[in-house]
């Protein structure tokens, strides 16, 4: 069994904000992937208003340089775990340093001088596993992440968030932040330059940007599962929703579309959720 949940703000739809998640599923091998929003402009405009999420939709790059990089992730993800007749965590890492350097390619293609704004590297964090002998055999980037819940709706394992969200705190207080917001192409160029794929910075997060770096961020590992629990790959959009009771309880009811439902109430911009098991 296998349920796809694709989720967008409906506000976001309307004015033209682009899809830039992406998944793949090809024989028993799942890959789901965020793109990184881009800088459309310098200094972005208010996004509390109306006016200022058209403003930043209608400028937006098309096509979105973030869905190319989701893109990249998936299908290089998913490419490599089939060539793979022995699954385990090295060859889910393999997954993302085949993705990584996809990326890489497409970025030293495409945007060959970086200025981390409107000129910033093509990026995406994402999430994949693979399954073997009852064993799902996982692997994560940042915000992306996988869950097992049992047929009850009980949370047997989850990854942990390592995104920016788990750093924000930390990172804005750097002094050189105090006093301006993330409207400014200087908060920007800081935090993507100093903050992000950058080892030797505690409160770094990773993104797969093609910088080598960005391997070292990537979390695997592997738990065995019994084939009516449910796993779960999906894309920080969704992850409030995921570890709600309402969900739990959907998955305990096997409603599904009740599931699809919530998730495109409650989603805030976009996510993604592929659910195998529960057989």
């Amino acid at each position: 069994m296998k349920q796809i949940i694709k989720a967008m703000n409906w506000k976001g739809k309307l004015i033209g904000y682009p899809e830039e998640d992406s998944y793949k599923i090809d024989k028993g091998v799942i890959a789901v992937a965020d793109g990184v929003t881009r800088d459309p402009m310098e200094y972005l405009p208010n996004l509390k208003s109306i006016f200022g999420k058209l403003k930043f939709a209608l400028n937006y790059p098309k096509p979105s340089p973030a869905k190319m990089a989701a893109d990249i992730y998936t299908n290089s993800f998913v490419s490599v775990l089939k060539g793979f007749t022995n699954i385990n965590q090295e060859a889910i890492k393999e997954g993302f340093t085949e993705a990584n350097r996809n990326i890489k390619e497409w970025n030293d293609k495409n945007i060959p001088e970086i200025n981390y704004t409107t000129k910033d590297f093509a990026g995406c964090v994402g999430s994949g596993v693979a399954f073997k002998d009852g064993v799902v055999y996982w692997g994560y980037i940042s915000d992306c992440g996988i869950a097992i819940f049992k047929e009850n709706g009980d949370l047997k394992f989850r990854t942990e968030n390592i995104g920016p969200e788990k750093y924000d705190k930390y990172i804005w207080q750097d002094k050189r932040l105090q006093t301006i917001g993330w409207d400014n192409p200087e908060v920007r160029k800081i935090i993507r330059r100093d903050y992000r794929n950058n080892p030797k910075e505690d409160n770094s997060f990773g993104v797969l940007t093609g910088e080598e770096q960005a391997l070292g961020y990537v979390q695997t590992g592997e738990h065995e599962i019994d084939p009516k629990d449910y796993v779960l790959v999906y894309s920080d959009g969704l992850e409030h929703t995921i570890f709600s009771k309402e969900c739990a309880n959907k998955l305990k009811q096997k409603d599904f579309r009740g599931l699809e439902n919530l998730c495109k109430k409650q989603v805030a911009t976009e996510g993604t959720l592929i659910i195998t098991g529960g057989i």
